[in-house]
């Protein structure tokens, strides 16, 4: 039963869409009538720019740290972490408030994951974060993130690693014209190293 109640009561969290806050209150706008329509920090930073991008980030990643500690506290078994993980992705992509039409999840799966296991978190999201550098793409890389960490999770707990399973299942689910478009050619270039020395003043030889 607790974990059922970690599910739902994360849900309620999830459906705080920073996105919108943001895009409402400061920019006076519906983030989802522009760029991919999508209410997360992609869209957010791409079409108002990365200041946007970040502060809904970082809500994102508040609420989702906010939730996670509740259920750390108030049901103290670590599978729950992951049943957290689920009901927040859940609320993030599918929010009741919002017809069920929000984000992607990255930033709160990566989120869940950390707060689960910090240094294989962290380890897989380095990788994404290579994948990202290389294949200029900001598609496949969470995916990629996410079945690592899938894996991981079943090598040690069976129940925890078909949660994460499910979340990325979720997330390929909200990815997937993005997908479509990445295999056929159509995805979007994103080149952080370019960007990275363009900030830096680094010069390309």
């Amino acid at each position: 039963m607790e974990r059922v109640w970690a599910t739902l009561i994360v849900y309620v969290f999830g459906n705080f869409l920073t996105a919108m806050v943001v895009g409402k209150i400061f920019l006076k706008i519906n983030p989802t009538e522009y760029g991919s329509h999508n209410p997360g920090t992609a869209n957010m930073g791409a079409v108002f720019g990365k200041k946007w991008g970040i502060l809904t980030c970082l809500g994102d990643l508040l609420k989702s740290l906010i939730a996670l500690f509740i259920v750390y506290f108030a049901f103290p078994v670590h599978i729950n972490i992951a049943y957290a993980g689920l009901g927040l992705t859940l609320g993030h992509c599918f929010p009741i408030w919002d017809h069920f039409k929000g984000g992607k999840g990255v930033a709160v799966a990566a989120q869940v994951a950390v707060f689960y296991n910090w240094r294989i978190g962290f380890a897989t999201l380095l990788v994404a974060l290579v994948l990202t550098a290389i294949m200029q793409n900001l598609t496949m890389p969470p995916i990629v993130f996410m079945l690592l960490f899938s894996v991981y999770a079943f090598w040690h707990n069976q129940q925890a690693g078909i949660v994460f399973l499910v979340i990325t299942l979720i997330m390929i689910f909200k990815f997937w014209h993005d997908i479509i478009d990445f295999f056929t050619g159509h995805g979007k270039k994103v080149d952080i190293l370019y960007s990275t020395k363009k900030k830096l003043g680094i010069k390309s030889k």
